[in-house]
């Protein structure tokens, strides 16, 4: 009886220190999916910010780069988790104009980018959203 006990003791013990671990372990992959996302959604901004202030102004190229990757999207393509255009704010104030900034933000995810256009007559629109 003694030993059915112990194996019983020790069964428990290790349900208990299993789903501790499993815990961390799943918080540790969730931390790790959404700092991935985060750091992504930076990245485009700041492309696509650049892409604004290197080219013509055109917000609906500068919403594709954030949610494709890319200016021109193929058939079928999905944006990166879902987000809209909606979503994506292009402005380009001070244009046209020496002190002409492309700024592109996803204030949901509470990022953003400002690149000041290399030529103060590139960006020529009002600050657009859809």
């Amino acid at each position: 009886m003694t030993s059915s006990r112990r194996t019983g003791q020790s069964l428990v013990e290790t349900s208990l220190i299993l789903a501790a671990f499993l815990g961390l372990l799943l918080g540790m992959v969730t931390i790790g999916q959404t700092l991935f996302v985060r750091q992504t959604f930076a990245e485009r901004v700041h492309d696509a910010a650049r892409w604004g202030a290197m080219n013509t102004y055109d917000p609906t190229t500068i919403r594709n780069i954030v949610q494709y990757g890319t200016a021109t999207p193929g058939r079928g393509a999905t944006p990166f988790m879902g987000l809209t255009a909606s979503e994506v704010v292009v402005a380009a104030p001070g244009c046209p104009g020496p002190q002409c900034r492309v700024s592109v933000a996803i204030p949901a995810q509470g990022v953003q980018s400002i690149e000041p256009a290399e030529s103060g007559d590139r960006a020529t629109a009002a600050p657009s959203r859809p």
